[in-house]
């Protein structure tokens, strides 16, 4: 899963395919996310993947967790930062 949090308060969010209904919205992969809320211990906001289907995201800023619960079932796993001017390429 790849999230992207921008400073002007908007995001998108690459959610797991398992997750993903047959009938959805988003573009080339990226689904919007709504409602976002960035407090200091905590992320939250909805993932608009089709009319009726906006799972609840929240990212734990402490633990780096991130869960996302929807129609579709649950997800759960462990965030890192990523910022592409001080990251080290892999290969």
């Amino acid at each position: 899963m790849t999230l992207e949090l921008s400073d002007d308060g908007k995001g998108r969010i690459r959610m797991p395919r398992a997750m993903l209904p047959p009938i959805r919205g988003g573009k080339d992969g990226w689904f919007e996310v709504r409602d976002i809320r960035m407090g200091e211990n905590e992320i939250t906001g909805t993932v608009q993947v089709n009319v009726f289907n906006s799972p609840k995201m929240r990212i734990d800023r402490i633990a780096g967790h991130i869960s996302l619960s929807g129609k579709a079932g649950d997800y759960a796993g462990v965030c890192q930062p990523f910022a592409p001017s001080t990251v080290k390429r892999a290969f």
